[in-house]
């Protein structure tokens, strides 16, 4: 949690059950932005309890392409469904028209992680000693760097930074962003929201990682005073999952 926003819009889900982690950060400067985050981990949780195809369940990275595709398309329509319960309650009510949210997810299963993502909270992977990014912004600013128009330093400082350019509900559709990648014993998946990552380098989040000696509660509580020695300017959720042998 930050220390300057009276009101949390974060919205968070972990279950090694489930094999599922969500985090949404409902948006900045929005009308009933926990309104949407909530309803995105809701949605998609139940949405894995309850429908979850029977056909995928135990398949394997290595039954080839059409596992990849299937796991792909299966997240591709949760999240548009999730997307239009969000943007669908501003038809039903004006107060609701502009609320959105992010949403990062990684899922679990055999021997693949799926990650989806829309908007500017984050998944990262720990593997061998090094630290990895595994998603892209969708924002203003990430958007600039990419074309070259300014640095990764201006980046960091832009009043711009806080612009997301895809986000659950504000629009009628929404495109996520979701890899279906190779799991293997040990990797540790960090999800987070801009809370941590705009205040705390990378080089950093895996220094504390280090210094946890792999206690995941330690390092989650470590992350989150770092966040606010940063600065604590906006609220900070984050999820570390271990994937075991």
């Amino acid at each position: 949690m930050g220390l300057r926003r009276e009101l949390n819009e974060d919205t968070f889900h972990c279950s090694d059950k489930d094999g599922l982690s969500i985090v949404c950060d409902g948006m900045g400067g929005r009308d009933f932005g926990e309104v949407a985050s909530s309803l995105g981990v809701s949605t998609i949780t139940q949405f894995l309890r309850k429908h979850f195809p029977r056909s995928l369940r135990g398949r394997k990275l290595a039954d080839g392409a059409p596992v990849v595709d299937a796991f792909v398309q299966l997240f591709d329509a949760w999240i548009r469904d999730v997307n239009a319960q969000v943007h669908g309650f501003g038809a039903v009510d004006q107060k609701y028209r502009e609320m959105g949210t992010t949403l990062a997810l990684v899922y679990h299963q055999e021997d693949l992680v799926v990650v989806a993502h829309v908007g500017d909270s984050r998944v990262y992977r720990i593997r061998g000693g090094a630290i990895q990014p595994v998603t892209e912004d969708h924002s203003f600013v990430n958007v600039q760097l990419k074309a070259g128009l300014i640095t990764a330093q201006e980046a960091a400082t832009s009043a711009h930074r806080h612009i997301v350019t895809r986000a659950i509900g504000p629009r009628h559709v929404v495109k996520a962003d979701i890899s279906v990648m190779p799991a293997e014993p040990g990797d540790v998946y960090l999800l987070c929201t801009d809370g941590l990552c705009d205040q705390v380098e990378d080089d950093d989040m895996l220094a504390a990682w280090n210094a946890s000696g792999g206690d995941l509660r330690a390092c989650v509580e470590a992350l989150i005073r770092m966040a606010n020695d940063a600065g604590g300017i906006d609220n900070v959720t984050v999820i570390l999952t271990r994937l075991e042998g």
